[in-house]
Order: structure tokens, then C-alpha cells, then sequence
């Protein structure tokens, strides 16, 4: 192999500077200067030309935008509801003073549910039938069918607030608003009917043959009056 430039200069041994974390070498040595160039242009850097790249053959790829999130706004009761799911019938049911907050989602015992909000200052049920849980392990209750059963706001004044997931019945009255054209209704976290406006005005909901899935209640005092174990 032919010698290098370096192999043939003179063969003084260079001494390799010692550089404390100060950066100032060390006295009587020589530092080791780096043998990059020093660049000889003045004026400004030269701007590098743009790379050009080649153009793409074929059809350019369409881009396709996310899907919109149907996820409801999370909501955190005072306390997680339970796991154990019940049902309410009713062969009437009022809502009184009864404001629609939308579709919400609940973190329950079984997971993220979502569920429709609403608080209410009493509810009122004529013959009341009350089912927790499933199958041949569920408890019914029922009262009396000419009783009507309450649930009222702390002191008559405060709010209730429920959690359900699905409400169905006949609507009959609407605290003075006409009727809607579908009387019989359905409502779920994907079922609202446009009477039903999100922080509306707070009024009087009536329906009859009610069915309620309520996910939790908050609030409020119960009274059942002439309640008995239905097998």
C-alpha cells in the first residue's frame, strides 16, 4: 500500500492535548488543531437550490376525512351507578318542571354508558311497577293501580337528576305545547325528538303506558304507597 501524505511527513511525534472541562489545554502540550477547511467566500451563504422531485405516476391518492365522533359529552354522577340494571312502568307518568340537559356519557360499573340527562323537580307515577335485574333472579314490585308514587326534589325545591336509557310511553300533554305528530315515542342517546331541546326551557312532560330504562337518579325522596312484592 502506498504511504499517505501523513506516513511521509516528519516523524516528530505529535502530542495530543489535554483539554480539561474548562475547554483551556493543559500547559506544555501542543493542542491537536482539526484540519477542516476555512471557508474563503464572503458575502452572504449561497441559498441551495430547491430539490425537485419527480413527478407521481399514476392517480393521485385521495385523502378521506375522519369520521365525525358521535361520543356525548362525559358526565360524573356523585356516585358510579350500579351494574344491577331496573326498570319503572308506569300507567302514567308525569315530569314536572322537567329540563333536558342531552345525551351524555356515564362511567358505570359495567363500563362507559351513554344515557339521556334530565333533572326533574318531582315525578309523579300512577301505578307504579318497579324491576331490578334480570331473568328469574329479578325482584318486582308494584303498587296499588289507582296509587300515585312521588319522587320529589330535597324540600320540595331541589332537583332530581336522571340518567336514563331509554324513556317510552305516549306523550299527552306538554305543559301547554302542542302535540307532536307521533304521540307514541321512543327516546334514546340516538332517538331524540326535536321537541325535546337540549337546556331548554324547563316544563311539565306527561305520558302514558311509560316505560323507563333509568341508568341512575340523584336527589330526591321516594314515597310508594301501597307497594307490594309482584311475583
Amino acid at each position: 500500500m502506498s504511504p499517505t501524505s501523513d506516513e511521509s511527513a516528519s516523524p516528530t511525534p505529535a502530542h495530543t492535548a489535554s483539554t480539561p472541562q474548562s475547554g483551556v489545554p493543559s500547559p506544555g502540550t501542543t493542542p491537536h488543531h482539526s484540519t477542516s477547511p476555512t471557508p474563503t467566500a464572503s458575502g452572504p451563504a449561497a441559498t441551495p437550490a430547491p430539490t425537485t422531485r419527480a413527478p407521481r405516476k399514476g392517480p393521485r391518492p385521495t385523502t378521506t376525512p375522519p369520521p365525525k365522533s358521535s361520543a356525548a359529552p362525559l358526565d360524573r354522577p356523585p356516585a358510579r351507578p350500579a351494574r344491577t340494571p331496573w326498570t319503572l312502568h308506569a300507567d302514567r307518568l308525569v315530569l314536572r318542571a322537567v329540563t333536558f340537559h342531552g345525551t351524555v356519557t356515564v362511567p358505570t360499573a359495567a363500563g362507559a354508558r351513554r344515557a339521556l340527562k334530565f333533572t326533574v323537580r318531582s315525578l309523579e307515577a300512577l301505578g307504579l311497577g318497579l324491576t331490578a335485574g334480570k331473568g328469574d333472579t329479578a325482584m318486582r314490585l308494584r303498587t296499588g293501580p289507582t296509587t300515585t308514587s312521588t319522587l320529589k326534589g330535597d324540600g320540595g325545591k331541589g332537583a332530581v337528576t336522571l340518567y336514563v336509557s331509554a324513556l317510552s310511553g305516549t306523550v299527552t300533554a306538554l305543559d301547554g305545547t302542542p302535540l307532536p305528530g307521533n304521540r307514541p315515542v321512543t327516546l334514546t342517546p340516538d332517538a331524540v325528538p326535536a321537541w325535546l331541546t337540549p337546556a331548554g326551557p324547563a316544563h311539565t312532560i306527561t305520558f302514558t303506558d311509560a316505560t323507563v330504562s333509568p341508568l341512575a337518579q340523584y336527589g330526591g325522596n321516594l314515597a310508594l304507597t301501597g307497594l307490594r312484592l309482584d311475583s
